[in-house]
């Protein structure tokens, strides 16, 4: 495994919106959607194995579809509800670690190196 991580960028979480802006209620209207819909396939498959008129099927799978979307609203929501509090405690569990004071030293090092060679250029 490799030790080096340079492919990985670090994004800086005060310059992100708010949470709630960027996760709206996504998973909860998705989780709904899906629901529904399976619930208005289900409801006309087994009404036309069944053998009954097609208002009735229509009329049983809208009631289905509605009920359906309903319940998923809700799943999704403690889904999501779920997933932010688990995100939360994962964060407060594991604060960014500091960098160790041989390697800021380092670094002003590099810098004030980096300086001292911009300035000898200027100067040429």
């Amino acid at each position: 495994m490799a030790n080096s991580y340079d492919d990985i960028q670090v994004v800086d979480d005060e310059k992100l919106a708010d949470p709630g802006e960027y996760l709206a209620d996504i998973p909860a209207r998705l989780v709904s959607g899906v629901l529904g819909l399976m619930a208005f396939m289900l409801a006309c498959v087994v009404g036309l194995f069944a053998g009954n008129p097609g208002y009735v099927i229509l009329v049983r799978a809208m009631i289905a579809m509605v009920v359906c979307t309903i319940i998923g609203r809700i799943l999704g929501m403690v889904g999501e509800v779920c997933v932010r509090e688990y995100v939360l405690r994962y964060k407060s569990d594991r604060p960014r670690p500091q960098k160790p004071s041989q390697l800021v030293e380092l670094e002003r090092a590099k810098q004030a190196h980096e300086q001292v060679v911009a300035r000898m250029k200027n100067a040429a």
